[in-house]
């Protein structure tokens, strides 16, 4: 299991504030504001409450982008060591908490360390994480929340609900790697 280290993230220069006109822009992100996480999380409550996460997810595209852009190119030519470097260092700058991924066999794990609550199952967290590696990957993904610490399974959207249900019913992540991996063992 491999953890993330930000070492070869460089957050110099990552924001630039323009006091004279009131901005503040995010290398790759464009304009952003900085807001806490007391202010986010009944917004997040709310769009987690009317099932439409799409914003969070959008927001998780434009840090994919943040992304991409900090490895001077697309993520597909760049080792998986160091796309995942660079969105820890990205995730952990815009405050979303300290990323790690971890591989189970073919699953993939990833936690966010000190995660903002911003909704009781973390599914504003997900949309975030999926809109950022389906900006990566240049293709749909989804990540399901799978412990109250911050872990989320990486699995195709198709797979996304299965993932989700037998984690509500009790499943642990091993438990859950083992019921993914079934229909291939037989």
């Amino acid at each position: 299991m491999a953890a993330a280290s930000s070492s070869s993230f460089d957050p110099g220069g990552f924001f630039e504030f323009d006091l004279a006109n009131g901005a503040v822009r995010a290398r790759g992100a464009g304009r952003v504001l900085i807001l806490s996480d007391t202010v986010v999380a009944p917004l997040v409550s709310a769009a987690v409450g009317n099932g439409d996460l799409t914003s969070v997810r959008k927001l998780g595209r434009q840090l994919g982008e943040a992304v991409a852009d900090s490895l001077e190119g697309d993520a597909s030519g760049s080792s998986a060591e160091t796309v995942l470097e660079a969105a820890a260092g990205v995730l952990s700058v815009m405050g979303w908490g300290r990323l790690q991924m971890d591989r189970w066999g073919d699953a993939l794990v990833v936690t966010l360390a000190q995660i903002p609550q911003l909704d009781d199952d973390h599914l504003g967290v997900a949309a975030l994480l999926g809109g950022l590696f389906s900006s990566l990957a240049q293709r749909e993904i989804a990540c399901v929340p799978v412990s109250a610490s911050g872990s989320f399974f990486v699995v195709d959207p198709g797979v996304a609900q299965m993932v989700w249900k037998w984690s509500r019913g009790g499943d642990d992540v091993a438990a859950i790697v083992g019921r993914l991996a079934a229909p291939e063992a037989s």
